[in-house]
């Protein structure tokens, strides 16, 4: 197994650094106190997001402003060897305090780190509310093209941030398809009373989460192992989601944040669909862009199909073909969890699907697809022509392949499009995410799908 890459969380005292590193490894490790300068040793601990290891190391109270103390002066150059080391940084900053002359100054040293092989975050903590939220741009000033406003104490913003972290360390680190067997998370996912719950007790063989046909009977993110073939999958049962307008402050919100989180740490979602709504609604296809974006394989349910009458079964075809530019991606299933039908055919398609999910494709197989397609179809942006070089898959479980060319600014929405069809036209990869980067031959990254 390649060796983890670090992720350091740097910034002046009582920022929340040490919060932030306890949320984000699950731990107690970092002592918390409204005091300065409480950690004075860098703390590492195996932190995982979305299934992508690294090490996160806590520099606590250390400042990166040198003191003239002897104690400030050896932990000063410990954290300086931490950061020369490091694959991502992380700059943690006090909304509620503002910017301070040590934060400029810290800004300033780490801007002088930052290059291909270290990406720096700025990320503004203790943004709890509306006001400061909108106070974020006054961080701008520092001078770091990527801001996050987080509250760790909350447990806000955290995602959004390790969904950059992570794809900084897909890219930087060396493939590695050896790390052992993955246990698939699969989460159920659709509006209430779809027939979430009801499914996962077909799938487990038992009465594992409560059916009623009252909305929101299930609150909170139920989890369930079941063995198929020899195979362990971790079923995920989450609380319906509704149309944002239909949904009410307080405890359906809280349902809500919870069901959208349980999705976003998914392998796979099971997105379900039933004959109250015989048709692709805004609101489902929008989980379905979601989940795909997060990474995750994505098989489309369409329950209850006992009560489909020829009338909403002719609609819903029409529905299935309008929006065919991403049902042709999907495997599409019709089942109902009251008579039984196809039930016993969800758990070996989720099977293939995983195959898929967890494949990895020759790098030579991929560059010669990609520059046989170019020669038919060459790609042209700004009146260029654009160079691609190799394709390189990095990972799988999601699959993420970086496309080495020239001018990788040039390559945007519609070209990694143009791949993916040419990909999708020769490997059966229904339901499969595929996840593209730009690269220069030197390394240098540009942007991703």
């Amino acid at each position: 197994m390649s060796k983890l890459e670090n992720v350091v969380i740097v910034g002046r005292t009582n920022v929340g650094k040490s919060t932030l590193f306890n949320k984000i490894t699950g731990t107690q490790r970092s002592i918390v106190l409204d005091q300065e300068g409480v950690t004075r040793d860098c703390i590492m601990e195996k932190a995982e997001w979305n299934g992508v290891p690294f090490n996160l190391v806590d520099t606590g109270g250390i400042s990166l402003v040198k003191k003239q103390d002897f104690i400030s002066q050896q932990v000063y150059n410990k954290v300086e060897n931490v950061i020369k080391d490091a694959a991502v940084i992380l700059f943690v900053c006090d909304i509620q305090i503002g910017i301070t002359q040590e934060d400029k100054r810290i800004a300033r040293k780490l801007l002088k780190l930052q290059n291909d092989a270290c990406k720096i975050f700025l990320v503004v903590n203790k943004v709890e509310n509306d006001y400061t939220r909108l106070r974020l741009y006054e961080f701008e000033q520092l001078g770091f093209n990527q801001i996050f406003g987080v509250s760790s104490h909350h447990s806000q913003g955290i995602g959004d941030l390790l969904d950059a972290v992570t794809q900084v360390i897909h890219s930087a680190s060396s493939p590695d398809f050896n790390q052992g067997p993955l246990i698939p998370r699969i989460t159920l996912a659709g509006r209430p009373n779809a027939g979430k719950s009801s499914l996962i007790n077909c799938l487990a063989d038992e009465d594992f989460a409560i059916v009623s046909p009252v909305e929101g009977t299930t609150r909170e993110a139920l989890h369930k192992r079941i063995n198929f073939n020899k195979a362990i999958f971790e079923l995920v049962d989450t609380a319906g989601i509704r149309r944002q307008r239909t949904v009410e402050e307080g405890l359906e919100t809280m349902m809500v944040k919870n069901s959208l989180q349980a999705i976003r740490h998914a392998h796979m979602v099971l997105l379900l669909m039933d004959a109250s709504e015989p048709h692709l609604s805004s609101q489902v296809l929008k989980l379905a862009e979601y989940a795909f974006d997060n990474g995750s394989a994505l098989i489309l349910l369409i329950n209850k199909f006992d009560l489909f009458t020829p009338e909403m079964l002719a609609q819903l075809e029409n529905s299935l073909g309008e929006y065919d530019f991403i049902v042709k991606k999907l495997e599409v299933m019709k089942i109902s969890c009251l008579n039984g039908k196809n039930i016993g055919k969800v758990l070996p398609l989720v099977e293939t699907v995983w195959e898929r999910y967890e494949s990895k494709l020759d790098d030579i197989y991929l560059t010669d697809l990609f520059k046989q397609a170019l020669v038919k179809t060459p790609l042209y942006k700004n009146g260029k022509i654009l160079t691609f070089y190799k394709a390189i898959q990095t990972s799988a479980a999601p699959m993420r392949i970086d496309l080495i060319v020239r001018n990788p600014e040039l390559f945007g929405q519609n070209q990694f499009a143009f791949f993916e069809n040419i990909l999708r036209k020769a490997v059966n990869l229904k339901s499969v995410p595929v996840i593209f980067n730009v690269r220069t031959k030197k390394g240098t990254f540009a942007t991703d799908n």
